[in-house]
This record gives structure tokens, sequence and C-alpha cells, in this order.
């Protein structure tokens, strides 16, 4: 019996080391015949895929979420004590996140969101053919079930994550379902956004495009890490941020500034449903969209964000309406913003904001 308690003391985790470290017999790329050598490079690019693919999903909800937020504490605020003494909570307005299908990549999406944003399980709801193969994040309180028109019936933004050949087959059952003002973001391959845009009858529809080079192939990864683990270092999260101005592209895969000029746009399409005005709206803007540097004063503003047109709306007091699907395939003032090289503070406190989306939550 003391040697079993002596044993069962014994921490192997701490002394835990890789005794295959050093045996190259046991290594991935040991058995592959010198031509297979050649694509080694496509293991790193489909993890950096999957990386950027999830950090931006995460800041997608992460910054509509604080819109939202901010706005409630403002309009309903509690006095710190209360909160500290009572176990109160401040008030809520969280989204709903919908996935339709719920593969691979569907599951480190959801996994990134349940650590990295503060949306709850209940929160999240999942429609996929096979519900009963969720049960881990069953357990936790997300809703899984088949029921496509479900999900989009009640959800403010939709990941669409199911394979090209099943997309016909969704359009056909949520088309004419899907929520006005809903963004609904697709992460499927070889389908283009005007493509999708005509079989979902949907015009809040932007899809992820990433560039890569094989001048980049060789670039520092973190392969074979989770997609958790990964976003947790600094480097890789600011990897995957969007690439502004001439920022040079060291990443393996990168993306435009599309990505933050779709949840801009979507953001200032979800403010006339919460009664706000114009200069209430451009405040939250800047809340939301741009870190705090104590050397910084410079702030967004609507010549930064509007083209003529929308200005002039705009100063009638009234809030345009944008084209989501639009605003991913073409130019907008603020591709033109993120073009300038006389911005490059404004550039920085938004890339900033992207990337402290990470370090707030990686110690959780």
């Amino acid at each position: 019996m003391d040697l079993q308690y002596r044993f069962n003391q014994l921490d192997f985790e701490s002394n835990a080391q890789d005794i295959t470290v050093s045996l190259n017999s046991l290594s991935f790329n040991h058995s592959l015949s010198n031509e297979e050598k050649k694509y080694l490079c496509l293991r790193p690019r489909h993890h950096a895929f999957a990386v950027t693919t999830c950090a931006h999903a995460v800041y997608i909800v992460s910054t509509l979420n604080e819109m939202r937020q901010v706005l409630s504490e403002i309009r309903h605020p509690i006095n710190q004590k209360t909160i500290q003494f009572l176990h109160q909570s401040p008030p809520r307005d969280a989204l709903k996140i919908g996935f339709i299908g719920c593969g691979r990549l569907g599951k480190q999406i959801v996994l990134s969101m349940l650590k990295f944003t503060d949306v709850k399980p209940n929160e999240l709801y999942i429609s996929t053919r096979r519900p009963e193969s969720l049960g881990s994040f069953q357990k936790v309180g997300v809703n899984c079930f088949h029921d496509n028109k479900e999900v989009v019936r009640r959800c403010d933004v939709i990941f669409l994550c199911c394979l090209p050949s099943q997309i016909p087959v969704v359009a056909d059952d949520i088309t004419g379902h899907i929520r006005p003002n809903s963004l609904f973001m697709s992460f499927v391959t070889g389908v283009p956004l005007h493509r999708l845009r005509q079989m979902f009858q949907h015009n809040n529809i932007s899809k992820t495009e990433f560039t890569w080079s094989m001048k980049n192939a060789n670039h520092r990864w973190c392969i074979g890490e989770t997609v958790n683990l990964a976003l947790e270092k600094d480097w890789i999260a600011n990897t995957v941020s969007p690439n502004i101005g001439n920022v040079k592209m060291s990443g393996i895969v990168w993306s435009s500034t599309k990505i933050i000029e779709t949840v801009l746009y979507t953001a200032i399409n979800m403010c006339p449903s919460l009664h706000l005005t114009t200069n209430e709206v451009l405040q939250l803007l800047n809340i939301v969209f741009l870190s705090k540097l104590d050397s910084c004063t410079s702030k967004l503003t609507w010549k930064h964000i509007l083209n003529d047109d929308s200005l002039a709306v705009v100063n009638q007091g009234n809030l345009p309406v944008f084209d989501i699907s639009h605003v991913a395939m073409h130019d907008t003032p603020m591709t033109l913003f993120f073009k300038s090289e006389n911005e490059q503070q404004l550039h920085q406190m938004i890339l900033n904001k992207f990337t402290s989306i990470f370090t707030k939550f990686k110690q959780s």
C-alpha cells in the first residue's frame, strides 16, 4: 500500500518528456518519398488556413458582441460595488451565433469561440446531419440539432461550414428564411461570393478570402498545435491579423482588410434597430474597433467610412444601409483608408484591437 501511495504521488506531468523526439524513424517525414516531400509545404499551409479562419470568426463575434454589450451597459448602468457584493452581472444583450454544418473546421471554430469570446454555450446553435456526434458540445449547453431553418430564424450571425457539394441543398432549404439583417458568413471553399449571393438570395453575405505564396511556404509556423494553443501565442495573433497598408506579408497565408470592413459595415446595419443617433453610432464604432493608446487621440470619422452619398444620408440624421456582399467584392471608403500611408496610427489601433481579443482570454 505504501508503494502504491508513493507511486500515485509522482508528478508525471511536470517531468514528462517526449522520448520520440530524437527518433527520426517515428517522424512525420520519415516514410515519405522524395516526390512526396515536395508537398510538405501544404501541411503548414492547411494548418495556417484553419487558424486564420478561426481567428477571423472569433473577431466577428467578439466585435459585434462587444458593440451590443457596451451599449447595454451604457443604457442600464450597474454600480461596480453592486456587482461585487451582490454578484449581479451586467445586463447582457448577446448575439445568437449559428452554424450550418460542423465538421472538423466547424468544431475548431466553436472551440475558439468558447475560448476567446464571452459567448455562452447556450447562445450557439449548430445544425448538422449528425448532432449525436457533438456530444461534448451538448454537455456544456450548446444547442445541437438538424434543422437549418431553425438556425437562420434564430441567429444574428450564421457561419456556413458545410461541404461545397451540400450548398445547393442548404440553399434550397433556407432561402427565404434568413433574417434580413443577419450576417451570413461562408467558410466554404471553391464557391465564389457572387454565386453564394445568387443561391441564398441574401445581401448580407460574405466569405473569407486568403492569399498564400510559395515564397512564404517555409516561414515560421506552429505546425502540430491545436488552433487554440496557436492563437494563445502573441506572434500568431499578429500573423493572422489582416494586412493593412504596406505591411509585409510575413505569414504562410494572409488576408486583406475585407474582414474588418465586413464587420464594421455589419455593425452599422445593426444600429437602426438599437435606436441610436448618428453621433452615438460613431462613438460606439470608435470604442469597439480601436484600441486605447495614450499617445494617440486619432479617431474614426464618417469620412473614413462613407462615400458622399452616404454622408448626405448621415447629415440628415439617418443611417445608410449597406449591402455586405457588395462591400466584400468592391472597394469602399474604408478600403482606401486602409491603403493610406497617412493613417498609420489608426491602422495600428485597429490591429491592436484585433490581437487584444486573444490576449484577453488566453489565460482563462
